[in-house]
């Protein structure tokens, strides 16, 4: 358990896709709560609305416009992901979120909230763990403890452009306490350089993590900022490896993976017919300028670091030193 000794943050909690499980909720919330010493504030859990949505689009889109009017909310995360956050864009109030400067924590369904939002001019994004889909798990295992150092040594710092990936191997230290070390490479995926190229843009660029069906969904809608120069990341969980290539030319055919200055592939979990992943992973690398990671450990997987969202990194960071 991590102490944090300054002032306690107090958290608002969101369901703004599908409806939240109130065990596992409660679970996830206590973790949380007793793991990073922020206070969760007041909150409650609706009937299921249409379609396993938490309510319907106007409620929730209320729901999460209020924590941006409440003082006391000083973080935002996520309870869980699943489908509806693209229905809801057009109400979200991404002026108050920038004039409130705090961060903003999810994965999944989420990333298209923090896509807008980072569009908006927003910072402190943050693609994380969720309350119900990571921070409910078994707090005594290794990769809750990645997953929630990764998030407090992204959300902690003044200086978000350095990845806690390597931070592992020294993990936060209280006086009295005895700290488990944890390797990184004992449960993470090693990423592993699938193309070397020469980027025209600068060593250290925006960082875009995001799910693949999701960026997709906001291609030709207004929400979708301009994503030239930046280094993408792309994950995805339970779509077969035709429907992988198809989204992944969906990007070509756009415009968009050859303006990229770089492209990191995470975990596409659960794929249907994986074995023809490497190839495809390969043939579009091909077409972003840049360099290309692969099996990077993120996405929809346990562990799963915690990566920032829209801060410029250099890419070179993630890749092991010659020798190890």
């Amino acid at each position: 358990m991590t102490d944090i000794s300054r002032k306690t943050k107090k958290i608002g909690i969101f369901a703004i896709a599908n409806s939240a499980d109130p065990e596992k909720l409660a679970v996830g919330v206590k973790n949380f709560e007793e793991y990073t010493g922020m206070e969760v504030l007041p909150y409650s859990v609706t009937s299921p609305g249409p379609r396993h949505f938490s309510s319907d689009d106007v409620h929730r889109a209320k729901e999460f416009n209020d924590l941006l009017y409440n003082p006391e909310v000083s973080g935002l995360v996520a309870i869980r992901g699943g489908y509806g956050v693209t229905r809801v864009l057009e109400q979200i109030d991404f002026e108050a979120l920038r004039r409130k400067d705090c961060f903003l924590c999810g994965y999944s369904d989420i990333t298209a909230l923090l896509l807008v939002a980072w569009k908006h001019g927003c910072r402190k994004l943050i693609h994380g763990p969720m309350i119900q889909s990571s921070w409910a798990n078994d707090p005594s295992s290794q990769a809750f403890q990645i997953e929630a150092e990764t998030f407090l040594n992204i959300q902690g710092k003044g200086n978000r452009t350095k990845d806690s990936y390597d931070n592992l191997k020294e993990p936060n230290k209280q006086p009295g306490k005895t700290t488990q070390v944890i390797e990184p490479y004992t449960l993470l995926s090693c990423p592993t350089l699938l193309k070397s190229a020469y980027s025209h843009y600068p060593v250290a660029c925006n960082l875009i993590p995001m799910n693949l069906t999701l960026l997709c969904a906001l291609l030709g809608t207004p929400f979708l900022p301009d994503l030239t120069g930046t280094i993408l990341a792309l994950e995805d969980i339970s779509e077969p490896a035709h429907d992988i290539d198809r989204k992944l030319n969906q990007l070509r055919q756009a415009g968009i993976l050859k303006r990229l200055a770089g492209l990191i592939f995470g975990q596409f979990t659960n794929a249907e017919d994986a074995e023809f992943l490497p190839e495809i992973r390969k043939e579009y690398a091909e077409f972003v300028p840049g360099p290309v990671i692969e099996n990077f450990p993120f996405g929809h997987c346990h562990p799963s670091v915690t990566l920032p969202f829209g801060d410029p990194v250099d890419m070179d960071q993630w890749l092991p030193k010659t020798g190890e």
